[in-house]
């Protein structure tokens, strides 16, 4: 299995390939499940950061 940063990087680049090709809500649909992940992934980071406050 991928790391969790190059499945959002794959899904990006899937999204602008279907974008290019004409679908166009194809694309809209990955590119927001990629920028969920990468909320994701940030708040994780975030939360391992020591002195620092996760709001949500």
């Amino acid at each position: 299995m991928p790391r969790p940063s190059k499945t959002v990087r794959r899904q990006k680049v899937n999204a602008g390939i279907e974008y290019r090709k004409g679908n166009r809500k194809e694309a809209y649909a990955l590119w927001t499940k990629a920028a969920e992940g990468r909320r994701e992934l940030q708040a994780k980071k975030k939360k391992n950061l020591p002195g620092q406050d996760v709001q949500d």
